[in-house]
């Protein structure tokens, strides 16, 4: 899992996490305030904010589960592991059984490499009856067993998550890159059309130019190659593809 698709799958929970402040009416509603701000400030890229709004929070309730998730994630973007991992660990030491929570910190254990201790928090997350979107946990699981590498089980986690939420656009492109991967072009093909007919990225649209140019589909090589350049023309992606092109092996190897 890169660092930056662990972010975005974390954040999706933050504004859901269980908490239970024992706070006046009024406080209560300040807290969620001041940690919805923070969450936002976090979407937006806009750490320093995001941190400032949070411990805003935090300092209302030290072990409010989704202050100090969105707090880790924050920490995380800024680089700073250490603390993102303290702030996750004492959420959980107060909220064990928050699926959000445990979801998350296994999001950040397998981009920090810890992929086993990571996999035992997603299982956490999965077994937790309150959690209300696994399919996230499902995800995370599959692209963590990525590096494993166990890509058996990876595929299964990847269609619970399609079973659970079939807009999901992730597991799409997950399977249609390990069945790129196995040489399973024509499935691989199937799925990397869904995937950009939900929403195009610039991995996305590279794997679509890969399994284009393995099958010979010129068309489709054309259609991702130029979608590429236009929407996300300064990607590494992006380059690659320029340099095939230049090298004359846009269309094949």
């Amino acid at each position: 899992m890169s660092r930056k698709f662990g972010y975005l799958a974390v954040v999706c929970l933050l504004a859901g996490c269980a908490s239970q402040p024992t706070l006046s009416g009024h406080a209560r509603k300040l807290l969620q305030l001041r940690t919805a701000l923070g969450v936002g400030y976090l979407r937006q890229g806009q750490f320093g904010l995001a941190r400032n709004e949070l411990a805003q929070a935090l300092a209302m309730d030290p072990d409010n589960a989704a202050a100090n998730s969105a707090m880790a994630v924050v920490q995380e973007r800024l680089r700073e592991p250490a603390k993102a991992a303290r702030y996750f660990r004492r959420g959980l030491a107060h909220h064990p059984h928050d699926g959000a929570l445990q979801n998350n910190y296994g999001a950040f254990l397998c981009s920090e490499g810890k992929v086993a201790l990571a996999l035992r928090h997603f299982q956490a997350a999965l077994h937790s009856p309150l959690y209300p979107t696994p399919q996230l946990a499902d995800l995370n699981m599959g692209v963590c067993l990525l590096k494993t590498p166990n890509k058996k089980a990876a595929v299964h986690y990847f269609h619970r998550a399609q079973a659970l939420a079939p807009t999901l656009v992730q597991p799409y492109y997950y399977l249609a890159r390990v069945r790129y991967e196995r040489h399973e072009l024509g499935r691989a093909y199937a799925d990397i059309r869904q995937a950009l007919h939900m929403r195009r990225s610039a991995r996305s649209l590279l794997l679509g130019v890969e399994v284009g140019r393995a099958l010979g589909k010129r068309r489709f090589v054309h259609y991702c190659a130029t979608r590429l350049w236009n929407d996300f023309g300064r990607s590494r992606q992006a380059r690659k593809v320029e340099r095939w092109q230049r090298e004359g092996r846009l269309f094949g190897h």
